[in-house]
């Protein structure tokens, strides 16, 4: 019983870690600022874009752009007349940070 109980906590973790490790990452990049998991605002929300995206393969390179060229990167504004700004107008996004930002946001 014993070692089951350690296997589901390590499992929990592989599972949770992850996840929470990226909603931190989204915070400190000021994500929330226009986007929300459910409602769009300012930004299409997280669940709408995931939406869009859901089993195209090109998803997630076209996401990774747009987070670190913006609109303008990726051909314009997408959502109407929103426009995501480029990293002159919000934090610094690394490659490896959009590729675990896009990857999270096609999760959701």
């Amino acid at each position: 019983m014993k070692t089951f109980s350690l296997l589901t906590m390590a499992l929990a973790t592989m599972v949770v870690g992850p996840v929470h490790a990226d909603q931190k990452l989204v915070e400190s990049k000021q994500c929330l600022g226009c986007h929300a998991m459910a409602q769009d605002g300012a930004a299409p929300a997280f669940k709408r874009i995931a939406a869009r995206w859901q089993g195209r393969p090109e998803a997630e390179d076209v996401i990774v752009k747009t987070i670190r060229q913006g609109s303008a990167g990726t051909g314009g504004p997408h959502w109407n007349k929103a426009k995501m700004p480029d990293q002159a107008e919000r934090p610094q996004v690394s490659e490896a940070e959009a590729r675990q930002l896009a990857a999270w946001i096609l999760a959701q």
